[in-house]
This record gives structure tokens, sequence and C-alpha cells, in this order.
């Protein structure tokens, strides 16, 4: 059943007039003043733009007008922790792209930071549509600690860049840092997560990002974990790369270390953006190099080539010492080592080494619970020691005796380790 028309008295030859004066004056206004939605400011081209208040005011009004509810203080509740009430939330960054943008939306205590709030600071992602003043928040987008944003980044032929960022998964307990991105789905005319992997082979590969950092008081095996990354350009054909290199290393039944080395290259291969595992040593040391830079301080990048790529040394140094006890994880244990001693004498004193690096001769190297390390080059288990040097977290190297260390701390490549 249609709805009845409701039907209302003649005009009069005065109100006729008045309309036609009032049509006339409507279509002689400019466009953008017959509308409250500023269309002339959006960028019909599909390129990919951040805009601000100051540089585009009419969609930035849109935005804040769209957001209300989200940027509504929150009220105290009775007995609740002052740092757990979100009284300043605000507008962080806003990408436009055409009618669609990306918003992200900023959370925190006050809206002065100090010391004592700057951790429960976080951050939730939006789309928001000009033209439909829709909005929805993106999934696994929707609690993100210490957000920061990275690049952009191009990872195929779609013309709309990659938005890669880092963020904390919680704060106040035992966080993983993670690496991830945010790509439009033309479909959808949405910005979504990038999936990465399902969390298997490696395990750092999880569908919502990279876990490139992680606090180990959360785990009782695992002793170190040490991860680069880098958004490069491998092929040179414009189309971007993420590297990823993670060295971990748990410690197994009565102590004993096992190393873990994975590189992973994800690209655009046969049309779809997928991992690929690098095994070749000499390929993910090449890579390591790429990725690097003077302001990581991750051991990866710290130390040469050949004394990183260790991860198929655990069955020669069960081999060499097989009844050897766990490591000392205490830099007291390695204060009376001298140049007369012998490797084996080195195990008897102070365990079984973690890792066996080198090149021409072996390097036994030892993790600390303090995060340095201790470098002992030798001829093998019998055999004279060159040197053995104790290298602070900082990079700096000491002697723990004479001659000088034969230990340079910049990277160089070596395609294998040799084996004692």
């Amino acid at each position: 059943m249609y709805a009845q028309r409701k039907h209302s008295s003649p005009l009069s030859s005065i109100n006729r007039t008045l309309l036609r004066l009032g049509i006339f004056l409507l279509l002689s206004l400019p466009v953008g003043a017959q509308s409250t939605t500023p269309a002339a400011s959006l960028d019909p081209s599909n390129s990919f733009r951040w805009i601000h208040e100051a540089s585009e005011p009419q969609l930035w009004r849109q935005i804040q007008l769209g957001f209300v509810d989200e940027r509504a203080p929150d009220s105290p509740e009775q007995g609740q922790d002052s740092l757990d009430v979100y009284r300043y939330k605000y507008i962080q960054k806003v990408g436009v792209l055409n009618h669609s943008a990306l918003v992200i939306i900023g959370q925190r205590p006050a809206k002065e930071i100090t010391k004592e709030t700057a951790r429960d600071e976080y951050f939730a992602a939006y789309n928001f549509d000009f033209a439909t003043q829709k909005k929805s928040p993106i999934e696994h987008a929707e609690v993100m600690w210490k957000w920061k944003f990275i690049k952009l980044a191009k990872f195929g032929p779609s013309s709309v860049p990659d938005i890669t960022f880092t963020y904390y998964t919680c704060t106040g307990c035992e966080p993983e840092v993670l690496f991830t991105s945010l790509y439009f789905d033309s479909s959808k005319s949405a910005w979504q997560i990038r999936s990465w992997g399902d969390g298997n082979d490696p395990w750092w590969t999880a569908k919502e990002g990279l876990v490139v950092d992680m606090d180990l008081a959360a785990s009782e095996e695992v002793f170190s974990f040490d991860c680069i990354y880098g958004i490069l350009d491998l092929k040179g054909d414009g189309f971007q790369n993420v590297v990823m290199r993670c060295k971990e290393i748990t410690l197994a039944e009565k102590g004993r270390a096992k190393v873990d080395d994975s590189t992973v290259v994800f690209g655009v291969s046969d049309g779809q953006f997928k991992p690929r595992r690098v095994t070749d040593p000499s390929e993910y040391l090449g890579l390591t190099l790429k990725v690097c830079k003077p302001t990581m301080h991750s051991w990866l990048c710290r130390l040469p080539g050949y004394m990183t790529a260790t991860s198929e040394q655990n069955h020669p140094l069960d081999m060499e010492f097989p009844n050897a006890a766990p490591a000392a994880r205490d830099f007291a244990h390695f204060r009376s080592i001298t140049k007369t001693m012998s490797m084996n004498d080195v195990v008897h004193q102070c365990g079984i080494p973690d890792e066996l690096g080198g090149s021409g001769i072996a390097i036994f190297i030892y993790h600390l619970d303090d995060g340095s390390l201790v470098a002992i080059g030798s001829t093998g288990p019998t055999g004279h020691l060159f040197y053995a040097n104790h290298i602070s977290p900082n990079g700096k190297s000491s002697e723990i005796f004479s001659p000088a260390s034969q230990i340079e701390l910049s990277p160089a490549v070596s395609p294998q380790p040799i084996k004692p």
C-alpha cells in the first residue's frame, strides 16, 4: 500500500512570486554555497594525501563533526584509577583518497603528556566516507598503543600506497611490538590491515602484523629476540618489499641454547603479496647489510656477518662438548679467562657456548643476562685462545686478556660460518 500524499491549499500569486524569486537566487549562488559538503575539495584523481586543519579546513571540519562521539571525554566512575579515564581524545591523523578518509583517533588521560601518562595513550583507526557520512572501525586496528607512522610504501601495482606503522599490543604488561600496514581495498572503498602470515612459520609472521620486538619477561624459554626490518626496492621495478630478519635464542632443557635465525622477504609475486623464506646465508647476510642503519642497535647490525650466521651450529657444539654444563650468564665467570687456556678449559669453567661462528677461526659466543656478549676466538676445543672479548649492550668491546681484539664491530658478509 502506498502512502497517501498530502495536498496543500493553492498558492496565492504573492507566494508564487516569492517562490520564483527564491529559486532564482538559489541558482545564482556559487556551487560551493549551495551545499555544506565541500565537493570541490575532494580530489577525483584517486591520489592519496594527508590533510590538516590548516591545509583543508572544510574537510577537517567534516571529520570533526563525524567523530563527535569518538572524541567525547570519558566520565570517571567511582574508584576508577585516573589513568584509566580518557579525558582527552583528538584527531591525530587524516588521510584522504577521493571520497574516502582514513582517520586515526588518539586517546589519553589528559591533554598534557607527563612521564606518568606517556604510556597510557592509544590510537584507533576508522574508515569515513564523505559522501555518505558513514564511518566504521578498522578490524585489528581498534586499540594500538604507541602508534607510530613510518612511511608510505608501494607494495604492488595499485596507485594507492600502503600506510606502514608500528604499535605496541599493550602497556603495563609484556607487550609485543608489531610492524604492519593499512592498504586500500578499492572494491569496498575502505582501508584494511594487510595480512602478513598465519603465525606458524615463522611464528612472528602474524595475520595482523610482524612481531619486531617483544618483552622477554613474558617468556621463560626465550632468552633473546633480535629483529631488524626495512622497506626496500629490491628489484628496482618501483615495487617495494619488506625484509625482516629475526634471530631468536631459546633455552631448552638443562639450559642449552637453541638458535633460530629466519629471514623473510614480503612482496608481490605472481600478482599476490606474499612471503618468501630466505635460507641462503649469503643472501640473508646481503639483505642484512641493506637493512642495517647506523642508528640500529641490533647485534645483527653491530657484529660481522660471520658472527651472526650461526643457526646451523648447534649440533657441532654438542658434538665438540657433549657433557658440558649450561652456559654461565654472569660476566664474573669469564673474568679469569687467560690466553694459556684452551676452549675446553673455558667450557669447563663457563659452560657450553650459545653460538659458534667464525671466518678462518672458530668464534664461540656467550649471551649474558645483562644483554652483553662474550666472544672467544680459538682454533678449536683443544687449541689455544686468540682473544676473548666482552661486548657491552651499547657495542663497546673490551679485552678480557691481551693481545688486542680481533673483532671489528661492523657488518661483513660471509657465506658460511666455519666449523672448528
